[in-house]
């Protein structure tokens, strides 16, 4: 038995549990390059709607609200005007405190449920009062 070659059990044994560690860990960094990539591609579409909805809201800063607003040739009458297309609240479109603009995202990503809504908050500047704007969009998953 002396000149016969061959692997023992205990060296079949360790080279397995050696393929078996590489595999894994290689399974595991393109998991973890996959899950990045979705994220990444999540917080894009997030930040591309955040981004869509202050510029709409650019149009709203007013300090005349019974002036014509941005909707003016939709709803002719002052103060319905200034309501911000797609939010719940039914306020002003700059009104202090929380809006849900979940509506305005695509039925695509409502489906999947993604929500967005924006803070409105009132900050004195000198003899002026600003509005510091929020957006929060949220999606479920990575």
């Amino acid at each position: 038995m002396k000149d016969e070659r061959g692997y023992t059990l205990v060296e079949t044994m360790i080279a397995m549990l050696l393929v078996a560690m590489i595999v894994t860990s290689i399974f595991g960094m393109v998991l973890t390059a996959k899950t990045g990539a979705k994220k990444s591609e999540s917080q894009a579409k997030a930040h591309f709607y955040a981004r869509q909805q202050m510029e709409k809201l650019k149009s709203y800063v007013s300090a005349d609200l019974t002036a014509p607003g941005p909707r003016g040739a939709i709803v002719t009458t002052a103060p319905n005007n200034w309501l911000y297309p797609g939010d719940s609240s039914g306020n002003y479109a700059l009104a202090a405190g929380n809006h849900d603009v979940t509506s305005n995202l695509p039925a695509s990503l409502r489906s999947l449920g993604w929500t967005m809504s924006y803070t409105v908050t009132d900050t004195v500047c000198g003899t002026k009062v600003c509005k510091e704007t929020k957006i929060d969009v949220a999606w479920p998953g990575p």
